[in-house]
């Protein structure tokens, strides 16, 4: 998979300046096979995001999931539900259409989000079932199969703890507010292997201490320059284009 700079938009009007983008980011359901096509013929690299760890009301498969394995509500997202990844076999059938959905359309990889369920079962139980840390590696090994099955390749997003047991067998690296929380230096290992790390900060998040794009581009583009990860800035909605470091 390429590095380089990414186009991650999740929602709105997906307009990708070709001309300056590497890797492009999209949702399974908001993308066409036709725009998908039309990234590949541009000589971009499509990303499929899938939510695997929360169900979403606004999607047309939320009610196959069966109701025993949807938990509490997502924490600031409407309509969004943790899902019992540690009974992740009630629902397969439901994330195998996906991925499929996915390879049919013609992405080459897919984005799995809410991977790190367990890390908030751990500090609050957020999540409604107590899950572990073994409950989410079989998870997330079963999702790297599944998506290899279908030549596609798949990355890790967030969950740092994770990277020693999941750097060899993922594809590439996604990370949300690495740099504000303190994670970056725990992806290094993807780096070292000659796999790609996209790191992401949202103006929003940033608050008083930067206040806009440009100020958090000063103090954080030349960190991800120096563990050789793509920096990216974005809307917390991700439905705005995103501003790549240099």
């Amino acid at each position: 998979m390429p590095g380089g700079p990414f186009h991650w938009q999740l929602q709105g009007e997906l307009t990708v300046n070709v001309a300056d983008i590497a890797v492009v980011g999209a949702d399974l359901d908001e993308a066409s096979a036709a725009q998908v096509a039309a990234w590949r013929k541009a000589g971009l690299y499509p990303v499929c995001y899938v939510n695997v760890g929360a169900v979403e009301v606004w999607r047309d498969d939320h009610a196959d999931f069966p109701k025993d394995v949807i938990g509490n509500s997502y924490w600031g997202w409407d309509g969004e539900f943790w899902l019992d990844i540690s009974r992740f076999e009630r629902f397969a059938p439901i994330m195998q259409a996906r991925f499929d959905l996915c390879r049919d359309k013609g992405f080459l990889a897919v984005e799995p989000d809410n991977i790190d369920a367990y890390e908030a079962d751990v500090s609050n139980k957020t999540t409604g079932f107590g899950l572990s840390r073994d409950d989410q590696l079989r998870y997330v090994r079963w999702l790297i199969d599944l998506a290899h099955q279908r030549g596609l390749a798949i990355g890790q997003k967030n969950a740092s703890e994770l990277v020693p047991d999941l750097v060899e067998k993922m594809d590439f690296a996604l990370l949300e507010s690495a740099f504000r929380l303190g994670f970056m230096d725990d992806f290094d290992p993807y780096i070292a292997q000659g796999k790609p790390v996209f790191a992401v900060e949202y103006v929003e998040e940033g608050g008083v201490e930067y206040g806009s794009a440009s100020a958090i581009a000063d103090v954080f583009c030349p960190n991800a320059k120096s563990h050789g990860f793509q920096g990216v800035i974005a809307q917390i909605e991700l439905d705005q284009t995103p501003q790549n470091c240099p």
